[in-house]
């Protein structure tokens, strides 16, 4: 792949999409490679990774080092500067970048500056780092260029991004066979009492072990997700039958009526009888995202 950037002009106006503007590989090599975020005359969202050796960032009184592994998220116009410093070992600063555009794009980037601060650390093989070579490789090829799939293509890096800063790389992707075991017997034997060491036990596992690589595939706890399932199976039967809020308390895995209220309440913000009651437009069947 060549070491350059591709910087992308649309025929037609893209504040209703997320556009692309730039992205690229480069290095900076001098001290004269700065950037100040208040007077660059324009307004955009950048994200620039380190691949070797090392640039740094002020931002709101602060100094931070972007070493190897590290990418930071700024938008300008805003009061900060990234540069290099040839001081600093003589190393020439690689890195990767990306700039966006758009109506919905500095939100975004607000949203995960506010979760994980301004400088952030990806491993190589992260999915938001792979995605963005393969955007490079994309625009090297000339494939992939409608505006559209540029907004979807960027979205989608957006989201991985949230996902690994929220501490779920691997939300989302296939999981491995034993956690896909234990979500299938979860589903089928949520009526039942079910203990950790059961669950884990379908997955071939210890139960240390199984929680680990569970909350690395789902994002959540083994147990979290069978309460989801068994509140989710409880809504349906609320509004479908008129079985005793007990009686539904016990078909769905709760053996004790005045829990299944407590949880119900958590989960779905009343209890069971209003929820029963409600004449809202509520539909039967409820699926939690986390």
């Amino acid at each position: 792949m060549l070491r350059t950037n591709f910087g992308f002009r649309y025929a037609e106006p893209t504040d209703a999409l997320m556009a692309i503007r730039t992205i690229g590989w480069e290095s900076a090599v001098s001290g004269s490679y700065r950037w100040n975020g208040r007077t660059r005359g324009d307004k955009f969202a950048l994200f620039q990774y380190t691949l070797s050796g090392e640039g740094n960032l002020t931002i709101g009184g602060k100094h931070y080092r972007i070493p190897k592994h590290h990418g930071f998220f700024v938008t300008v116009p805003d009061n900060h500067e990234y540069y290099y410093s040839p001081d600093a070992g003589g190393e020439p600063w690689e890195f990767i970048f990306l700039t966006a555009a758009g109506r919905h794009v500095e939100g975004y980037w607000n949203d995960i500056v506010a979760k994980a601060g301004p400088v952030v650390s990806f491993k190589p093989n992260a999915q938001p780092i792979a995605m963005l070579w393969e955007m490079m490789e994309s625009a090297q090829a000339k494939t992939g260029l409608d505006k559209y799939e540029l907004s979807v293509r960027l979205y989608e890096w957006i989201v991985a991004c949230l996902r690994a800063v929220d501490g779920r790389p691997d939300a989302g992707r296939p999981v491995p066979d034993s956690v896909a075991a234990a979500l299938k017997f979860m589903d089928a034997q949520y009526h039942r009492f079910l203990t950790l060491e059961q669950i884990a036990a379908e997955a071939g596992m210890s139960k240390y072990h199984f929680c680990r690589l569970f909350l690395k595939h789902t994002g959540i706890t083994p147990i979290h997700y069978l309460t989801k399932i068994r509140i989710e199976q409880a809504s349906r039967l609320l509004r479908q039958t008129d079985q005793p809020i007990g009686a539904i308390a016990a078909a769905t895995g709760f053996d004790n009526g005045s829990y299944f209220g407590k949880v119900f309440r958590k989960l779905m913000d009343a209890s069971p009888q209003q929820f029963r009651d409600s004449t809202d437009d509520i539909p039967e069947h409820h699926i939690f995202i986390d």
